[in-house]
């Protein structure tokens, strides 16, 4: 079990709090587990590869208002299948392929200020691959 410091942010006052972040990095099932907790709430995430859990868990904390200030949570993170079970990610650049030197871990601090969801992440991730191809 692996455990990480990161900061959140409330998305309505920008007031910035320091949460730990419980990893069972498919070490006791074969899931990804993420837990953690905030404002006296447990949040809890499993599934198959670390990215799918990590914006499960990230999904959870929008809903309650809190934006994560990690390299996971930028639009453009992006996991391929050999890196399903670490905790890593590319931060990739539209119109060109992800490169060794693109990766990060998702626990990662970074200096983020807007809050997409799973969904505008995997718009876009198709709109990167998609750039690769012209």
């Amino acid at each position: 079990m692996n455990t990480y410091g990161i900061t959140i942010v409330c998305i309505e006052t920008l007031n910035e709090l320091l949460i730990t972040v419980a990893a069972d990095e498919a070490e006791t099932s074969d899931d990804i587990i993420l837990e953690t907790a905030v404002d006296g709430r447990t949040l809890k995430a499993a599934g198959e590869s670390y990215l799918e859990t990590f914006q499960k868990l990230r999904d959870r904390l929008l809903a309650f208002g809190y934006g994560m200030k990690c390299c996971g949570a930028l639009i453009n993170a992006v996991q391929s299948g050999m890196m399903a079970y670490t905790p890593q990610v590319y931060l990739v650049t539209l119109g060109r392929q992800a490169l060794k030197k693109d990766i990060v871990s998702i626990w990662y601090s970074c200096d983020i200020r807007e809050f997409p969801d799973t969904d505008a992440q995997k718009e876009f991730t198709d709109k990167w691959y998609k750039s690769l191809k012209k």
